[in-house]
């Protein structure tokens, strides 16, 4: 496996450095992360098991960590044991954390300057923040940037978008941009798939998990271009975590906020993608 120091600049680069899995061992973890989901949303829901938890924790760990932290262990113990994946292979590359953490804070910030840009003098504190800012930093951090966000863009954007290139280019011999292609497509159906037991177990309505599974196959394509165009996973987990759980700051605020974080992957696509047309003049 290459070094972090030695991954070659580039979507290419980084795949080509990628320890590639047997295909029986990625369709197998395809069924396991199902398996899992179905688990955990329908069967055994931690959340609900140990309801007391976060409270007791001050709220740092919420609901929603709880509910990811037997995945992270049974996906985590079959990627890195049995598929003898490391950081590099899912694109977790520490150098590129701290770059990430500043976009996605900007992009928080921004979001708060626009709502307030557009309520001049007519703003105040969201009510859900007195007395309870643990409690919310507690959700978007733990349960997202640590628990959601993090363990589905690791594994559908990193791990089977990348190992799904790998198989079709050495497999079926396709050009890396079919492959490429065709991997994005595939793991965001997957992707928007996943989600089913959470609507099962939520009791929706078909008309609802339709319009859901149209927007999450959209997030996923638009998720996979955002790091494959930037070459950053965290950046991807971090807006993926916004979006799921904004955070607003003001009163009110709330839908416009979501409503601004979930443009803002289009707009940072669009940004790097202008670079990267002018880094190849």
């Amino acid at each position: 496996m290459a070094s972090e120091k030695s991954v070659q600049p580039g979507v290419r680069g980084w795949i080509q450095s990628v320890r590639p899995v047997p295909l029986w061992f990625l369709v197998l973890a395809i069924v396991m992360y199902m398996v899992v989901v179905y688990l955990g949303n329908l069967v055994a829901n931690p959340a609900k098991l140990l309801p007391s938890l976060p409270a007791a924790t001050g709220h740092v760990i919420s609901p929603t960590f709880l509910n990811y932290v037997p995945m992270f262990i049974i996906m985590g113990l079959l990627l890195v044991l049995v598929g003898r994946l490391r950081c590099n292979d899912l694109g977790l590359i520490r150098q590129r954390f701290l770059p990430a953490l500043a976009w996605v804070l900007c992009t928080w910030i921004a979001a708060q300057l626009f709502f307030l840009l557009i309520h001049l003098g007519d703003v105040s504190l969201d009510p859900a923040w007195h007395g309870r800012v643990v409690k919310r930093l507690g959700e978007l951090v733990t349960g997202q940037m640590l628990g959601n966000a993090l363990y589905e863009e690791v594994f559908w954007r990193a791990f089977v978008i990348s190992q799904l290139v790998l198989v079709f280019t050495h497999r079926m011999k396709w050009t890396f941009g079919k492959a490429l292609t065709w991997a994005i497509i595939l793991s965001s159906i997957l992707f928007a798939v996943s989600h089913l037991p959470h609507d099962f177990a939520h009791d929706r309505s078909a008309i609802s998990i339709l319009g859901l599974q149209a927007a999450r196959l959209a997030g996923g394509i638009i998720f996979a271009w955002l790091f494959l165009l930037s070459g950053n996973i965290f950046i991807a987990i971090g807006l993926h975590s916004l979006m799921n759980y904004s955070a607003a700051l003001f009163e009110g605020s709330s839908s416009l906020t979501t409503g601004f974080i979930a443009f803002a992957p289009l707009l940072v696509l669009v940004i790097l993608a202008i670079r990267r047309r002018m880094a190849s003049r």
